[in-house]
């Protein structure tokens, strides 16, 4: 066999076993965990989103959208605690460093979903399609759960 044909073997051999996707896609290298959508009374328009992200990567990832089919809007919002108030400030983008987790959770970082399309009880699911800078994408399905130790102020917008 000539050096050519060797190198377009192997060159094939190669790309068939190592995909160019799973060569760059640094964000499949982006896991969640203990994704969960607080339920709420079906009369309430905006609900809260959590979510454990961890970024094994060895390049800092920013999270840049949210979207949902199930909600006309997404957005992440964190809780700040201003003297004896609580007000949200809405987080254009979510930087989530190498080697690490980000806590999405109940009066710091979360997300505000607005306006579901149907009422969520326990039990049921949301999909949540989170989209990152470096061009890729990922689903998950959030669980709709009753946690009773929740802070209900970040409902009141």
């Amino acid at each position: 066999m000539n050096k050519v044909n060797l190198f377009l073997l192997t060159t094939f051999i190669f790309q068939t076993l190592f995909p160019s996707s799973a060569l760059s896609n640094e964000s499949g290298e982006v896991s969640f965990s203990d994704a969960w959508i607080n339920e709420a009374p079906a009369t309430v328009s905006v609900l809260a989103g959590y979510a454990n992200i961890h970024n094994a990567s060895d390049k800092s990832i920013t999270l840049l959208t949210v979207s949902s089919p199930n909600f006309s809007k997404i957005e992440i919002h964190r809780s700040v605690l201003n003297g004896d108030m609580v007000s949200m400030e809405k987080q254009e983008t979510l930087a989530i460093p190498a080697k690490n987790t980000i806590k999405l959770s109940p009066g710091d970082l979360h997300l505000m979903l607005f306006d579901p399309d149907k009422p969520l009880r326990a039990g049921d699911t949301a999909t949540l399609n989170f989209s990152f800078s470096d061009g890729n994408n990922q689903t998950i399905e959030a669980r709709v759960e009753r946690r009773s130790s929740e802070d209900h102020s970040h409902h009141h917008h």
